[in-house]
């Protein structure tokens, strides 16, 4: 008897500890909008591998390619993390800062990224900043080496990223956890055609939002390991002031991308409020490249965003536009939404937004690349399109291995179950059978009751 229930006792603590598995690989899950949560912001986590950043070169640690890294950085300093290139393949590396929720930050504050050659010269150096105060959001960017386009930076060497944190002296002193990711894509068959820049292929007038098809529901992520899969079409979602929701878009080889993001109303509790700043959208590319994005005044009443790409092409790389030298691989595009928080100072709630997703023209051949373009997630999958339901189970890449984890944990969960079952079935039949040795062991005394024991 003792037996039975020490071994139920130890499946029952075994189960939640399954279970307290599950749900904390299901943060991703509630965060990114497929489970209701407290009703609290929902933030980005970063993920990775814990990755400290150097104060010099020298002594900067090195990342490898498709690795996700997390680190922290301090107000006004500089981190060094060091990238190893060959002559041949071009090189990607992304950063995004991701202060915590409610941060005081400033207008100027931001990121500043920089790809250093060996002698110190500058291959590449792009910013992100806030833009308006009080937007605590994720802000980053990546910067590039790319093959064949310029002159400077095309050796194999050690080179080193640079990310340094600006921030006015008012805001917040903590510091930001930090996200970096290492791309490196192959380079193309000896003689394969690179094709030519096809251009924006845009007319001058403002792009048509989609207006055909039944909406359909999607939950954002909250980073890009959990953004949501969404292909043409309209889709449905809500986010609350503070938030940021990421969602995903395939664009094969030649396509075209247009997206609209409408604001609709929400209920109003300050008529005199204003947020000039209160919504934005940010278009990233598949190696978290900023591209292009919009932002409007929102203080309860409906306002649209809109951008578009231009088509995807592998030469788009050496054009003198820096938004179409950015959309130069097929893949998926990501498209970053925010509500400032300061709209909770003028309406009540969540923000209903619509997103009118359309993709336009044939998918074309890619190159001829020399390896495989996938481990950079470049290209788009028919199967991962057609399998986009505005959830974040669809293609793309991890920071972690918490879909898998998920899996187990659930799994287990579930034999788990079965097992408990099983031994509850064995622990009934034991008291049953203890009470009858019982009963046929001890004497009926009379006077007694059946509260008696």
């Amino acid at each position: 008897m003792k037996r039975t229930t020490f071994t139920v006792a130890a499946v029952l603590l075994t189960l939640a500890a399954l279970q307290g598995r599950a749900t904390a690989d299901g943060t991703t899950v509630a965060a990114s909008g497929a489970v209701s949560g407290s009703g609290d912001p929902a933030v980005w986590q970063p993920q990775g591998t814990p990755l400290p950043g150097a104060a010099t070169t020298a002594d900067a640690p090195a990342m490898r390619p498709a690795v996700t890294y997390r680190d922290t950085i301090k107000r006004g300093e500089t981190r060094f993390y060091g990238i190893a290139l060959d002559a041949r393949s071009s090189a990607y590396v992304s950063a995004f800062a991701v202060p915590p929720a409610g941060s005081q930050v400033a207008y100027a504050d931001g990121i500043e990224l920089t790809l250093l050659s060996a002698d110190g010269s500058d291959c590449d150096s792009q910013e992100a900043h806030f833009a308006d105060d009080g937007d605590a959001r994720p802000i980053g960017t990546a910067v590039s080496r790319v093959i064949g386009v310029g002159s400077s930076c095309q050796e194999a060497n050690q080179y080193t990223l640079q990310v340094h944190r600006t921030s006015d002296g008012t805001s917040d002193p903590g510091a930001w956890p930090l996200e970096l990711r290492y791309v490196s894509e192959p380079p193309l068959k000896a003689g394969a055609d690179p094709g030519r820049v096809p251009g924006t292929a845009t007319a001058t007038a403002s792009p048509t939002p989609l207006t055909a098809g039944t909406a359909r529901q999607a939950h954002g992520g909250t980073d890009f390991a959990t953004a949501a899969a969404v292909k043409t079409g309209i889709w449905k979602d809500t986010m609350l002031p503070g938030e940021t929701r990421f969602y995903k878009v395939p664009v094969d080889w030649g396509q075209q991308a247009t997206v609209f993001a409408d604001f609709a109303n929400a209920q109003v509790t300050d008529d005199s409020a204003y947020i000039g700043s209160g919504v934005r959208i940010g278009l990233y590319s598949p190696v978290r490249e900023f591209v292009d994005g919009d932002q409007g005044a929102y203080a309860g009443t409906p306002t649209s965003l809109s951008d578009q790409l231009a088509p995807v092409a592998y030469a788009n790389r050496s054009a003198d536009d820096a938004q179409v030298a950015r959309v130069r691989f097929a893949g998926w595009y990501y498209l970053a939404v925010t509500v400032h928080p300061a709209v909770a100072t003028a309406v009540s709630g969540a923000v209903p937004v619509t997103l009118r997703i359309d993709v336009k023209g044939s998918a074309q051949p890619g190159p001829a690349y020399d390896g495989d373009p996938g481990a950079a997630g470049i290209g788009v999958d028919a199967g991962e399109v057609a399998a986009a339901d505005g959830t974040g189970a669809v293609g793309g890449t991890s920071s972690s291995s918490s879909g898998p984890l998920r899996f187990l944990a659930f799994a287990a969960l579930g034999a788990g179950t079965v097992l408990l079952l099983t031994m509850a079935g064995w622990y009934a039949v034991a008291r049953r059978r203890v009470g009858r040795e019982t009963a046929d062991a001890v004497p009926p005394r009379s006077g007694y009751g059946p509260n008696a024991w």
